[in-house]
């Protein structure tokens, strides 16, 4: 189990390192990637998709396990920092990364792809990252 739960850190980290790099693309090649808007949207959307498809593997093989990142990431040694992986955190990421897909496709087709589509898709990026990863760190099990 202790592989299952260290790929649970690419849940938010898969996200994030696409829209890093895309990121750097669109301020290396500005004209050239404002112009292909439909790979960006095809990685943002593929990195969703491959998170998703990692917190459903998640769930239906029900692993529930807290992982301190503490021990990973040395700048966080003196902080408490826990991944609480149970299945309200894993359908509560599949929920809100089918959304954020939702939200893509939907942009994609509605908003015209002119300078600034990339940078939005981009900011869509990050943001799905980050409420993963904040999803992942709250315990919603003390709810429950």
């Amino acid at each position: 189990m202790g592989n299952l739960i260290n790929s649970t850190t690419l849940i938010p980290l898969i996200p994030l390192i696409t829209s890093l790099f895309i990121f750097i693309l669109l301020v290396s090649f500005n004209r050239t990637v404002n112009r292909l808007t439909k790979p960006v949207t095809a990685m943002v959307a593929l990195s969703l998709l491959s998170s998703t498809f990692i917190s459903s593997y998640d769930y239906f093989k029900k692993i529930e396990e807290e992982l301190v990142l503490s021990e990973f990431l040395k700048f966080f040694e003196e902080k408490n920092l826990v991944i609480h992986l149970d299945s309200v955190n894993e359908k509560i990421i599949i929920f809100f990364s089918l959304i954020m897909i939702l939200i893509i496709g939907i942009s994609f087709y509605k908003l015209p792809r002119k300078k600034g589509y990339v940078s939005f898709m981009i900011s869509l990026g990050l943001i799905s990252s980050s409420v993963m990863l904040s999803i992942l760190i709250i315990d919603f099990s003390a709810l429950t």
